[in-house]
């Protein structure tokens, strides 16, 4: 079977989630990944040697290193760190051949994924009609090279767009012009409630939830406090599968 890696981004200011993120890895078959590949924005020492204590793990150096720290939603650099994803994966796609997943970190992996995964597809993002936009930046597989050019075309997008918020809004705009313009562009859809879902804890068995996504929402302002992750977990009902990895 064909192998894929894992893309990330993370900084201290998002130590929970990447605790629930990489102790979760293991309810995915690792057999099948590569690698997973971790962009360090920001990582404390202890948070790098938390994260290359696990299997397969690759920290990256950004392509541009954003030495801010980050503590508001929406501040500058946030944005900037956001907006930093795109560029590290184009990277990582231009020098692998392998099927890259862009996930965020935010995110606990409840069951295999592999099988969502249709790698005669250029591109799959996760999709949620009737929501506008539809599609959402959380999960973007990037299966051929010829997402390069889509990438490429996302990050222009993105620095086109006056206002924030913008990676997501980007990419919808992105996979409008590549379906409208290019037939042989093949792009899959991934339900969001499947793939990565950011709704309640209980719905997460009848969606057949492969990855739980703890978007985050004007619940708090500040992130990596208690009050931001409880909000975004405990407020959805995760708490009794949260205990398997972190006490918050």
């Amino acid at each position: 079977m064909k192998q894929y890696s894992i893309f990330t981004v993370t900084d201290e200011s998002y130590k929970y989630y990447t605790e629930v993120f990489f102790k979760s890895l293991n309810k995915i078959n690792m057999d099948l990944i590569k690698k997973v590949y971790v962009c360090d924005q920001g990582m404390s020492e202890g948070q790098r040697d938390f994260v290359k204590s696990f299997d397969k793990v690759q920290i990256i150096n950004p392509v541009n290193k954003i030495n801010e720290k980050t503590e508001i939603v929406w501040d500058e650099t946030w944005l900037k760190k956001v907006g930093s994803k795109t560029e590290n994966l184009l990277k990582l796609v231009e020098d692998n051949e392998e099927p890259i997943v862009m996930i965020d970190v935010d995110s606990m992996f409840i069951k295999d994924f592999y099988d969502l995964l249709d790698f005669d597809k250029d591109v799959q993002v996760a999709h949620r009609p009737p929501n506008f936009p539809d599609y959402i930046a959380s999960f973007v597989c990037i299966n051929k090279k010829t997402g390069i050019d889509f990438i490429n075309r996302w990050i222009k997008n993105i620095n086109n767009l006056p206002q924030a918020p913008k990676e997501t809004r980007a990419l919808c705009n992105t996979i409008s012009e590549f379906k409208n313009n290019i037939d042989e562009f093949k792009i899959g859809d991934l339900p969001v409630e499947q793939i990565h879902f950011y709704g309640q804890e209980s719905e997460c068995e009848k969606n057949d939830t492969r990855v739980a996504h703890f978007k985050g929402y004007s619940k708090t302002k500040y992130l990596g406090n208690k009050e931001d992750f409880n909000n975004r977990t405990s407020l959805r009902g995760y708490d009794e599968r949260l205990k398997e990895y972190i006490n918050v």
